[in-house]
């Protein structure tokens, strides 16, 4: 119970200071920004457009898992903090794996990966080889 519960804080301590969360999804080519600040959630889609959702609060469900979720209660994305988040394309490992409920039919079925201020995506091809 206690190994849970330090994990939690840990957890907390590197979401807490994330003051915007960046989601890639392929297929089509959609990204999505949550500002913890303005509580919004933007939806950039491959031509640019914008939608952004207002009064989107950020929900921690258990260590590790998070949840948007909507003014009305609707979540709208389930993050999980296990550092294999793809974004269904590229060889880029992000830290968060991402499910977003409105994108089901397209962009890779809703399956992300997402990115923070204090957790970046990693490129393989720029990390050193251990020899």
């Amino acid at each position: 119970m206690a190994k849970i519960f330090i994990t939690a804080l840990l957890m907390i301590s590197s979401i807490s200071h994330a003051d915007v969360i960046k989601c890639s999804f392929t297929e089509p080519f959609v990204g999505t920004v949550y500002s913890m600040t303005q509580s919004t959630l933007t939806y950039s889609d491959f031509e640019y457009k914008k939608h952004v959702i207002k009064n989107v609060s950020f929900q921690i469900k258990e260590a590790g898992v998070f949840e948007l979720v909507a003014k009305d209660g609707k979540v709208l994305q389930t993050l999980t903090l296990n550092h294999k988040g793809s974004d269904g394309m590229s060889d880029y490992v992000y830290p968060y794996d991402v499910k977003d409920s409105s994108m089901l039919t397209y962009a890779n079925n809703g399956y992300g990966g997402c990115s923070s201020n204090h957790l970046k995506v990693i490129n393989p091809e720029e990390v050193p080889s251990k020899k």
